[in-house]
């Protein structure tokens, strides 16, 4: 090759070379050992907003960012001058104000050495890293922000690998599982699972893997099972999500430990169950027996309740055992009587009203319960290793207890405490209205044994009295009926008659109230029935200048009822009209056709009565309007009785200041 095509050749390349270093898209500045600039792309020069004339020559730490940054000055001229020794160096800037804000650049100096081994000039490499970094370090926090979740939450967070090899276990797998995370690292998920659920469970996760489904959760048909370290199960929901991450499929798990809720659950569904059954008799009996099965084998297995006597002893009065072959055992306790010198805790319970909970019932306990050798044969055979004893407290009164019987040790803690204590609060209300029933029903027979003495003792010699004064009567002239003394016999004949009425009223509400109330039925003409009883009413209103009036079509279909009992309630009706009726007044007996029945009733033109009082009229034993007014106020009770007797209804409108109507419908005869 020639000189001249030599010096071509290397002019060509040192324009290549040229053309690299300019266009190269990082900064490249070429310095002398001594850090002063020789040269320097275009790529630096936009960097540095500068020409190649202003800052040739110039030390690099003079130019640019450097020039506002003196710690970043300090740390390029030692860096400088490091690599004049002919030491590569490398390592990232953080530059102020760069772009409007801080910057981080990736700075790499090489040293070129000369003929004689020297460094003749140093190349400097700067590349803008800030945005890389930027995503470094929100990589790193959005990282540091996870494991923080992860490692706080409460739920079990367990991933897996293709393989479905366990690769996280945070700190809720740890307390729900009760493994160390590097004890299950790499282990297979099915390692806590029990061993039935196993090979389902690896089906469902293969299914899912194949599936598009990204998540989902699990165990909605059945449920799921969890297995602990020490062997245990406990119920659990879990969701599961799938991820493919850099060309493999990692699966996350979150689970929950369900334990507490299905025991409140379990416990809700019982005390509702319990309500329901303690609900359904007011027998004393029968709730005492409702109440001890109740318990097993729920809560125990056996069952005692207490009942405290009226003369302060405590008798157990009903039992129930989980095993039908040893209910015979706990009933051959019964015929032992409770020792309140014995440690019994149901003494305590029962003077406290605070429960007690033997959680390991020791052999010395059993020795002091004992009264004889079969009585501590009885307790072995029972296997009595726990109780636990809970009052049964109704309106602030402790009326008895329940005792709770296990053969398992430590079986009664603060969860079963809570259970027995919200079903002994049902079962005392059960108990304690059952004893008032009973009461009530003791009560209601001592009434109708007095009221049958009274009506049977009382009601003879007033017969008798009525009798007599009306022979009497009849033997005297009529003219001497409305003189001297025979006034008086007229007035005790009177008096007799209305204490009849009212024995013969006490009778009718005793019947009425025992559903033995007799109807004789037959297809009446209604204007017969009110007829009737306007012979004796017209008579009384007339006196008192009431005008008693009847409106009753002609056309009116007759009713089937019993006429004595369909006159007693009329008569009712148009007494207590007239009587709170003032003279001038009116009162009106109709009858209407209605749908399948006959519409009774009874209006007047009185007082009223006021609307609080309506509601009441129809009790026994109670008077709206009692100022001078006599009587035992069971007339409407009577009346409703017998209307409700005839599968009819009765009842009152009387708007204020506009008199009252009392209304009743009786069936219509066919």
């Amino acid at each position: 090759m020639s000189r001249s095509a030599g010096r071509s050749s290397i002019r060509e390349d040192e324009l290549r070379l040229r053309a690299i270093f300019d266009q190269a898209s990082h900064a490249m500045i070429v310095l002398r050992p001594d850090g002063r600039i020789l040269d320097i792309n275009d790529s630096a020069l936009a960097a540095i907003a500068g020409t190649a004339a202003d800052v040739a020559g110039s030390p690099l730490w003079e130019v640019g960012w450097w020039a506002a940054a003196p710690d970043a000055q300090t740390r390029l001229r030692d860096e400088i001058a490091r690599a004049a020794t002919g030491q590569p160096v490398r390592y990232e800037a953080e530059l102020p104000g760069v772009h409007g804000g801080p910057a981080t650049f990736d700075l790499a100096i090489t040293p070129v050495s000369g003929h004689d081994a020297e460094v003749a000039y140093l190349i400097v490499e700067g590349r803008d890293v800030t945005e890389a970094r930027w995503a470094e370090r929100a990589l790193r926090a959005s990282e540091a922000r996870f494991a923080g979740i992860i490692g706080i939450a409460s739920e079990a967070i367990i991933s897996v690998d293709e393989n479905f090899q366990i690769t996280l276990f945070n700190q809720g797998a740890e307390s729900i599982f009760g493994y160390r995370s590097g004890d299950v690292l790499g282990q297979p998920l099915d390692t806590l699972l029990p061993d039935r659920f196993r090979g389902m469970h690896n089906r469902h996760m293969r299914n899912f893997a194949a599936s598009p489904v990204v998540a989902r959760r699990m165990g909605e048909r059945q449920e799921i099972m969890g297995l602990r370290r020490d062997g245990t199960e406990f119920p659990a929901e879990a969701s599961i999500s799938k991820l493919d991450l850099f060309g493999s499929t990692v699966f996350t798990v979150v689970l929950r430990d369900i334990t507490e809720r299905k025991r409140v659950e379990r416990a809700q569904r019982f005390l509702a169950q319990a309500g329901a059954i303690l609900a359904s008799s007011l027998d004393y009996e029968t709730t005492l027996a409702s109440v001890a099965a109740l318990t097993v084998p729920e809560l125990a297995d056996w069952s005692v309740v207490y009942v405290r006597q009226d003369d302060g002893t405590v008798r157990r009065l009903e039992i129930a055992h989980a095993d039908p072959a040893r209910r015979a055992l706990v009933e051959e306790l019964l015929t032992y009587p409770l020792d309140p010198r014995a440690p019994h805790p149901v003494f305590t319970v029962l003077e406290t009203g605070e429960a007690e909970i033997m959680r390991d019932v020791g052999d010395a306990f059993l020795d002091a319960l004992s009264q004889t050798e079969r009585h501590r044969e009885i307790y072995r055979r029972l296997g009595l290793r726990s109780m636990m004893i809970v009052p049964l407290v109704a309106r602030g009164t402790t009326r008895g207890a329940m005792g709770f019987f296990s053969g398992a040790p430590q079986r009664y803690g603060p969860e079963e405490l809570s259970v027995a204590q919200d079903l002994a609060l049902l079962a005392a209300l059960a108990v304690d209205n059952a004893r008032l029933y009973r009461e009530a029903q003791d009560a209601v027979r001592v009434r109708d044994d007095v009221m049958a003495v009274v009506s049977h003792d009382l009601g003879n010699p007033l017969s008798a009295i009525r009798i007599g004064t009306s022979l009497l009567l009849r033997t005297i002239p009529q003219a001497e009926h409305e003189s001297g003394g025979w006034q008086h016999l007229e007035f005790i004949r009177q008096s007799a008659q209305q204490m009849e009425n009212l024995i013969n009223d006490l009778l009718d509400v005793k019947r009425l109230e025992t559903g033995r109330v007799q109807l004789d039925r037959r297809d009446i003409p209604v204007d017969t029935i009110v007829q009737d009883v306007m012979k004796v009413f017209r008579p009384i209103a007339s006196g008192r200048s009431i005008a008693l009036t009847t409106e009753i079509p002609a056309t009116i279909r007759r009713v089937s009822a019993d006429e004595h009992r369909l006159v007693q309630v009329l008569s009712n009706l148009v007494s207590n009209a007239v009587k709170f009726t003032e003279p001038g007044g009116s009162v009106i007996i109709r009858a209407n056709d209605a749908a399948g029945v006959v519409l009774f009733s009874v209006s007047d033109t009185g007082p009223g009565i006021p609307a609080e009082h309506q509601p009441h009229v129809f009790d026994r034993f109670w008077q709206a309007r009692r100022e001078g007014k006599k009587g035992l106020g069971l007339g409407l009770a009577i009346a409703r009785g017998i209307v409700e007797a005839h599968g009819g209804r009765i009842w009152v409108e009387s708007p204020p200041g506009a008199g009252t109507t009392f209304l009743f419908t009786i069936p219509a005869a066919e």
